[in-house]
């Protein structure tokens, strides 16, 4: 009997493994991804903004649904990023985003950052409202001219990065 346990949890991990690993942007050519696991209550879409080694100011974008519980968003980036900004359209300005998860992966390597672990790794421009309590960002409006509010990495997140993932 204790075989058969052993056996369907070998199984079940593999299964998940395989199904994480697999199925994801890095088989479609990408170097890097990042995978987001967040709660929001209305629909929009993130984009991302990054430098590499190799090109300057790259951008991708990544679409939010309004759903009752968590929802992963995932980008698929071309090269590995040096640094990224996340940014909100005017779909999901005034919205409390709640963010659960980080997965950012290359290749070779994953690193995962929790919820708690979020804003030690991140930091939000000036139109960014954090509560670190309930993990909620919000994103205020921004006006003609001025400059839209972002979450971008931090210091920390950069060396993590060179190390951990071996950019």
């Amino acid at each position: 009997m204790k075989f058969q346990h052993y056996l369907f949890i070998t199984f079940f991990f593999t299964l998940f493994a395989f199904n994480s690993c697999v199925e994801n942007c890095l088989d479609d050519g990408s170097m890097f991804r990042i995978r987001l696991e967040l709660e929001s209550s209305k629909s929009g879409v993130f984009t991302v903004k990054y430098n590499s080694q190799n090109r300057k100011n790259l951008v991708v974008k990544s679409e939010v649904v309004n759903t009752e519980g968590s929802q992963f968003v995932e980008f698929c980036l071309e090269e590995e990023p040096l640094d990224f900004k996340v940014y909100v359209t005017e779909s999901l300005e005034n919205v409390d985003l709640k963010v659960m998860s980080v997965l950012l992966e290359n290749d070779n390597r994953q690193m995962f950052i929790k919820q708690e672990m979020f804003h030690l790794y991140f930091k939000n421009t000036q139109g960014v409202q954090f509560n670190k309590k309930t993990n909620i960002y919000f994103f205020n409006p921004s006006k003609a001219g001025e400059q839209k509010p972002y979450i971008g990495s931090r210091k920390s997140l950069q060396k993590r990065l060179i190390n951990r993932l071996n950019i």
